[in-house]
C-alpha cells in the first residue's frame, strides 16, 4: 500500500516502521481499510464455499461505502509531490512503480492458478496474461488503477480543478455499467482520488484538527458511524438494490463522509494500544494486498474440507487475521534475501523502462538532426548519440508509504 535500515553501533529501530508523528493517522487509516478489505474477501469467499452467512457479513456491508473512497483519497493525498517533478521521475514513482508489482504478482498468480486460467494450456495462459493489461486481473486491479489514475491526473493537471471534479462527479453519479471492469470502477472511484489530490490541504487540516481535539474527533466518529449504519441497514434495504454500490445517490455521500469518518477514527486510535499495530499494517499495506489471497485461499479450503469448530462469522475473522499476519511475517523473513523483490521494488526495475523511453526519444532526436543536416548540406553525415545514464544495480527502492491498497467497490 521500504527504506533499508542502516547499521549503527547499537540495534537501531526499523526506519520503515512509522513513528508517532503528526501524520501517523494516515497510516492508521490505511491499516483500517486494508483490514476491512481482507475481511470482505475472507468473509464472502468462506460464506460462498459453506453456503451459510455469519455476522462478519454485516461488518463487510457496513464498510462497503467507505473502503475504496478512503483508499483512493489517501492515494491521491501526496500526489502533488510526484506531479511537481519531471515526467521521468513521475513515471518511475507513480506508473512503473505500480506496474512492477502488478506484473510480478500477475506472473505469480498465473503460475499458481495455471490449471484454472487460460484453460490450463500454455497458449491460453499467455493469452490471459496479455489480456490482463487490457482488463486487470481480479484482485490486482487496484495497482493498475493507481497507475492509470496518476497518469490521467498528470494529463489533466492544467485543466481547471472544478471542471475535472465536475466531470468525475458526473461519472460517479451516473453509475456507468459498460461491462469493462476497469472503466466502471474508474468512473466510480476517480472522483475520490482526484479530490484527495486537489483537496489535500483541507484533508490534512481536518486530520490535524481531529488529532488536536480528541473530543471533537470522538463526536464526529460517533455521528458518522450512526449515520452510516442507519443508511446501510435501514434505508438501503428499502431501495431494492443488491448492494449500496448500486445506489449512487446514497453511496457517494456515504463515501465522502466515510473518508473523514475513518480519518477521525484513526486520530483516536493513534492514542490507543492498537495504534502502532494498525500503523504498521497501513505502512506495509502493499504486502498484505499482494499476498493475502494465498493464506486466505489455503486456510479456507482447509476449513471447508476438514471443518472447524467455529461459527461462520468467527471463522471469517480467523481467515482475516491470517490474511494480514502471514503476509507480514513472510515479508519480514524475506527482507535480507533476494526474494525481498516480491515486496520491495529493485531500482533497476523502474530505471529500465525510463531508460528505454529516453533511448527512444534519443533515436527520434538523432533521426531529426540527420534529416535536417542532409537537407542543408548534401553528402554530410551526422551522427548523434545521447548516452543513457548507467543503471545502479542492486539498490532497493521503498515500495512507498503512500500506497494504500485494496481490492474494489465492485468486488468480484
Amino acid at each position: 500500500m521500504r527504506a533499508v535500515s542502516q547499521s549503527v553501533s547499537r540495534s537501531a529501530p526499523d526506519p520503515a516502521a512509522p513513528a508517532r508523528a503528526p501524520l501517523a493517522w494516515v497510516e492508521i487509516a490505511k491499516g483500517l481499510c486494508i483490514g476491512l478489505v481482507v475481511l470482505m474477501h475472507a468473509t464472502f469467499g468462506l460464506e460462498a464455499a459453506l453456503g451459510a452467512q455469519g455476522y462478519a457479513h454485516a461488518i463487510a456491508d457496513f464498510a462497503q461505502p467507505f473502503r475504496m473512497p478512503t483508499f483512493f483519497a489517501l492515494s491521491g493525498l501526496f500526489l502533488g509531490r510526484a506531479l511537481a517533478s519531471g515526467w521521468r521521475p513521475f513515471l518511475e514513482r507513480r506508473v512503473f512503480h505500480y506496474l512492477y508489482f502488478y506484473t510480478l504478482w500477475l506472473l505469480i498468480q498465473e503460475v499458481i492458478r495455471f490449471p484454472h486460467l487460460g484453460g490450463g494450456t500454455l497458449t491460453g495462459t499467455l493469452d490471459h496474461f496479455a489480456w490482463c493489461y487490457v482488463e486487470p486481473f481480479s484482485t490486482l486491479w487496484f495497482l493498475y488503477a493507481l497507475a492509470l489514475f496518476s497518469l490521467v491526473t498528470r494529463l489533466v493537471d492544467r485543466v481547471a480543478p472544478p471542471v475535472v471534479l465536475g466531470v468525475a462527479l458526473g461519472l460517479a453519479g451516473s453509475d456507468v455499467a459498460s461491462g469493462w471492469h476497469i472503466l466502471d470502477v474508474a468512473c466510480d472511484t476517480y472522483l475520490f482520488f482526484y479530490a484527495g489530490y486537489r483537496l489535500a490541504p483541507q484533508v490534512i487540516g481536518f486530520g490535524q484538527t481531529m488529532r488536536a481535539r480528541p473530543r471533537l474527533a470522538a463526536g464526529f466518529t460517533t455521528g458518522w458511524l450512526l449515520v452510516n449504519g442507519l443508511l446501510i441497514f435501514g434505508i438501503v434495504p428499502t431501495l431494492r438494490v443488491a448492494t449500496v454500490a448500486d445506489a449512487p445517490l446514497v453511496v457517494l455521500p456515504l463515501g465522502a463522509l466515510g473518508v473523514f469518518g475513518v480519518i477521525a477514527l484513526a486520530t483516536l486510535l493513534e492514542r490507543s494500544v492498537a495504534g502502532p499495530a494498525l500503523a504498521y499494517a497501513g505502512y506495509r499495506s502493499i504486502v498484505i494486498y499482494l499476498a493475502a489471497f494465498l493464506p486466505v485461499a489455503v486456510l479456507r479450503e482447509a476449513m471447508v474440507r476438514y471443518g472447524v469448530p467455529l461459527d461462520v462469522g468467527t471463522a471469517s475473522l480467523v481467515l482475516t487475521a491470517a490474511g494480514i499476519l502471514l503476509p507480514l511475517a513472510l515479508e519480514r523473513s524475506l527482507r535480507s534475501t533476494p526474494a525481498a523483490c516480491l515486496f520491495v521494488r529493485p531500482s533497476a526495475a523502474l530505471r529500465t523502462p525510463a531508460s528505454l523511453l529516453r533511448r527512444g526519444r534519443t533515436l527520434l532526436d538523432t533521426a531529426s538532426v540527420a534529416a535536417v543536416s542532409s537537407a542543408a548540406e548534401a553528402g554530410t553525415s551526422v551522427a548523434s548519440a545521447l548516452g543513457t545514464p548507467s543503471v545502479q544495480r542492486g539498490g532497493l527502492v521503498p515500495a512507498g508509504a503512500a500506497l494504500p491498497l485494496a481490492l474494489g467497490p465492485r468486488e468480484s
